[in-house]
């Protein structure tokens, strides 16, 4: 019996530098589906004349999972793996996928370990070591939740998990990262927001100066030198500003003034758990 196949998923904006490498890493894919947020730097006419094969569809962006589960969706396949532009399949991580999707398959989504570089270089702690992300699954029984950022995917029973990890190109440069957190941080102080948090001045300085002890002692940063420290330094820029804007948003309601909230994926059927039952 033949192995299933699969999409691999990929959501790009602006990644014409790094593009090409995490396309080969996952051409063993019976279909490479490349979801594009309007990239003005090239990222789409490179693809169309290096990787005829590379299927492409472009969209405005509503947060990834909104991005993900429209392509999920409109897929080719049942199994999908996502990948972004920023993370490469190694060889062992291909051939452990494709005996896994040669059968016999025992559960509906697995999860893949990241091996992370900062600027060429391993982190390999401040909690990094855990770094596993539920990337492989069929689409009936996996579904991104209505989140702007850091939505985590709902699965339809236990997750299996891979041995062999990804590589992800972490930290690209400090400028790249540092507006990667801020956009993050706004995006999850929306998310917040929206559920109807709130955030005081004792939030703002006590969540980042926890996330510093725990990842740099606890989680043990500081064995990766000046990477470690940071890695946790943006982290801790991260959570500072997601706060920060909490605090800002919930401070502008109280005045009676607009909140600049960034727009939302409101179709009812993009969030919707294929496994439930709809009543009727």
């Amino acid at each position: 019996m033949p192995r299933v196949p699969v999409t691999a998923l990929i959501h790009t904006l602006d990644e014409i530098d790094y593009i090409e490498d995490c396309i080969r890493s996952v051409e063993w894919a019976d279909e490479i589906y490349l979801m594009d947020s309007f990239s003005k730097d090239g990222t789409v006419e490179f693809v169309r004349e290096k990787f005829p094969r590379v299927r492409i569809e472009q969209r405005e962006y509503l947060g990834a999972a909104s991005q993900k589960n429209y392509a999920i969706d409109r897929a080719t396949h049942d199994w999908i793996f996502v990948i972004d532009a920023d993370e490469r399949v190694t060889p062992k991580l291909r051939d452990e996928m494709l005996g896994t999707l040669d059968g016999p398959l025992d559960r509906w989504a697995y999860s893949v370990g990241r091996f992370n570089f900062m600027l060429g270089r391993p982190v390999r702690f401040s909690g990094l070591q855990r770094d596993r992300v539920t990337r492989l699954f069929h689409r009936k029984h996996a579904r991104y939740p209505n989140k702007r950022v850091h939505a985590d995917l709902l699965v339809d029973g236990e997750t299996g998990r891979l041995v062999q990890k990804m590589d992800h190109l972490y930290i690209r440069s400090f400028d790249h990262m540092i507006a990667k957190m801020t956009r993050y941080g706004n995006w999850a102080g929306t998310q917040m927001f929206i559920e109807g948090k709130e955030a005081s001045v004792l939030d703002i300085i006590g969540h980042p100066l926890a996330k510093f002890v725990r990842d740099y002692i606890f989680n043990f940063g500081f064995l990766d030198g000046a990477p470690g420290l940071i890695s946790v330094g943006m982290h801790v820029y991260y959570t500072f500003w997601k706060y920060a804007k909490l605090w800002e948003f919930t401070r502008l309601k109280r005045l009676g003034k607009p909140v600049p909230l960034p727009e939302l994926d409101q179709e009812e059927e993009r969030w919707e758990l294929p496994w439930v039952k709809k009543e009727n």
